[in-house]
Order: C-alpha cells, then sequence, then structure tokens
C-alpha cells in the first residue's frame, strides 16, 4: 500500500483525495494514505466525519497532536504523539502543528474542549467522552486495533495503558506481559508500585494503577502463556480484584476457567504482594528473594510469571517465568500476558 502524503501550510482550506473532505485549518498539516499513528491514543470517537475528526483535534490543542481516521467506520481516533506510525491500508493520519494555539485555549486544561462560540468567544467546555479503561474504548467501536490508548483513572488522572482489543473478544487493558527478556523483572516495592518497562514490549503497569482500575466495577481477568514449542494455555477468573497499598495490594481471585490445571486461587487468593526488599508472605523465608520476582507470593508460587527469563529448559527451580502445572518447576516459558476487562 503507498502512503499518500499532502502537506499545507498556513491558513488553508483545502480538498483531500481520494476522500474528498474539505480541511479548513489554521495549522501546518500532513496527510497520509494508509498509515496509522500507532498513539498513544487519547480520545475514540466513533461515528462521525473526518472534517469532524479534525476539528474534534483541533478543539483539544493540549492533547491532540494527530488523528487517526478510518473511513469505513466513520472512527476518529484522536492522538498525543506522531513520532511512530505503522501500515494500515483502511486508514488516513492527519498530523497537527498546535504550536499557534491562542492564549484562552492554552488555560483550558487536558479535561477541556477548547472552541469558539457563536459570539466568537473562545470558551473551555469539559470533556465528557474520557474512557476509564480498555473495555469502555472496546465497546465504542469493536474494530478498533490493539495498542497504546491514554484512560483516566480515579485519583490518578490520565494513564497510557495497553489494549488488547483481539483475543477472547476484545476489550481487555493489558498489567502484564513477558515476551523476550528485556525488562529486570526482580524489581523493588516502588518499581511494582508505580509500573515499569516498555509498554509495545515487556512491563508490568503498576500495583496503584491496577487498583485505581479495579476498583472501578467488577473485572474478569486472563493469562495467557507460551512455551518454546509454540505452545499456547491460558487461566481465567470471572472476579479479579487488588486492594490499595495499605492492604500491601491484597488479591482476591475466583471462578476459574481454561485449558491447564488451575493453581493461582489456591496459592494467591486473599494473598499480599512481596517483593524481595518488603516481604509480605505468609512463610518462614522470602518467597519474592528465592524466586527473583515481585508477585502476590503467599505461600511462596505456584506462577513465577514475574520470574528470571531463562528461556526454556534451565536446572534452576522454579526461579524463571514458570507455570508449574503445565511446563514444571525447571521450564522458563516464552511468554505471559495478564489482562482484565470489565464485566459489570
Amino acid at each position: 500500500m503507498r502512503a499518500y502524503v499532502f502537506t499545507f501550510y498556513g491558513m488553508a482550506c483545502l480538498t483531500v483525495m481520494p476522500s474528498l473532505v474539505e480541511l479548513c485549518v489554521g495549522a501546518t498539516l500532513a496527510v497520509v494514505f494508509g498509515e496509522r499513528y500507532t498513539g498513544p491514543v487519547v480520545r475514540v470517537l466513533g461515528i462521525i466525519g473526518q472534517q469532524h475528526c479534525v476539528r474534534e483535534c483541533n478543539h483539544r490543542p493540549k492533547l491532540c497532536r494527530g488523528v487517526n481516521y478510518r473511513k469505513q467506520e466513520l472512527l476518529c481516533e484522536l492522538v498525543s504523539a506522531i513520532n511512530e506510525t505503522e501500515p494500515k491500508t483502511d486508514y488516513v493520519r492527519i498530523e497537527f502543528d498546535q504550536t499557534d494555539v491562542t492564549n484562552e485555549c492554552r488555560a483550558c486544561s487536558t479535561d477541556d474542549l477548547c472552541v469558539t462560540l457563536s459570539s466568537k468567544k473562545v470558551q473551555c467546555i469539559r470533556d465528557n467522552v474520557i474512557p476509564n479503561d480498555c473495555t469502555s474504548l472496546h465497546n465504542i467501536n469493536f474494530g478498533l486495533p490493539s495498542g497504546l490508548y491514554t484512560i483516566k483513572l480515579p485519583f490518578l488522572n490520565h494513564v497510557t495503558v495497553f489494549c488488547d482489543m483481539e483475543t477472547d473478544g476484545g476489550g481487555w487493558t493489558v498489567f502484564q506481559r513477558r515476551q523476550d527478556g528485556s525488562e529486570d523483572f526482580n524489581r523493588t516495592w516502588i518499581e511494582y508500585k508505580n509500573g515499569f518497562g516498555d509498554l509495545r514490549s515487556e512491563f508490568w503497569l503498576g500495583n496503584d494503577k491496577l487498583h485505581h482500575l479495579l476498583s472501578q466495577g467488577t473485572y474478569e481477568m486472563r493469562m495467557d502463556m507460551e512455551d518454546f514449542d509454540n505452545q499456547t494455555r491460558y487461566v481465567k477468573y470471572t472476579s479479579f480484584n487488588v486492594g490499595d497499598e495499605s492492604t500491601k495490594y491484597t488479591v482476591t481471585i475466583s471462578g476459574f476457567s481454561g485449558n491447564v490445571v488451575e493453581c493461582l486461587i489456591t496459592m494467591i487468593n486473599n494473598g499480599t504482594f512481596s517483593t524481595w526488599d518488603q516481604d509480605n508472605d505468609i512463610v518462614s523465608h522470602n518467597c519474592a528473594y528465592a524466586h527473583k520476582s515481585g508477585w502476590w507470593h503467599r505461600n511462596c508460587v505456584c506462577a513465577n510469571v514475574n520470574g528470571l527469563y531463562l528461556s526454556g529448559e534451565t536446572t534452576l527451580d522454579n526461579v524463571g517465568v514458570t507455570y508449574i502445572d503445565w511446563r514444571g518447576r525447571f521450564y522458563s516459558l516464552k511468554s505471559t500476558q495478564l489482562m482484565v476487562k470489565r464485566v459489570t
């Protein structure tokens, strides 16, 4: 798919082929067909035209640097970063230069729309389309791709997350991923509290973020695993919740389904989180230190998904990325992904 690029400067009114959409803007524009910004996507608006989509970006000068638009679904994605793109044949991406924003608009917060009233007066109006999880985004349009999106959580305000929009119906907010050993998961309490890693690669979202996310309703949890023989397994739970830091991020989990023997309910339910520098398990030694991972080490571990990345067979006992009831204590898995989806 060839990407057609059109760049416009200054105050202009242009008709862009082949979409025949007239854009009247006071900023630099670059329009590319067949590509999409990878985000983060800060707002998703459904059932609107491309010209309307452009205006929505202009109304959010502090938040929006460009848009992804998919004409077939009338889907508008506003993005805050334009440095990375991906090929998407059914998309057009449009870049904005928001450097000439008026002082009145600069006074608006990132949660406001900056609009010009019929009286020509500029006013900040509260934005009412801020999603609170990936489930909300998925409900706007089932065709949204997996990737980075910005949501708004209680007390924490704007948080960028990775949304899995494909697995098991989509709408999942991912809070852990291992895939190549690029990230060290033998981290401190503070690091697990705040989160670490690269949301496009390996990461832990953060226990504070996970708590506030799950406080918004009832969430199910799914964990997907893959070994180096390209076999896959998953476990899924109908209810998953994590307390705040004062509870040591106590986890409650129930309602199992999946295609491998279950172990998490027995091992972590009602357990507190532990790291090598904060021992909160119920055994005499520090499980987090012994197994090289931060986790809900209530009675040590049956699924050491945050262990060392040891790439398959190993002589080290349950310190790799293990799921004992599948590949055993001496096999470190290729990938894991843990994610949650709101059900009520």
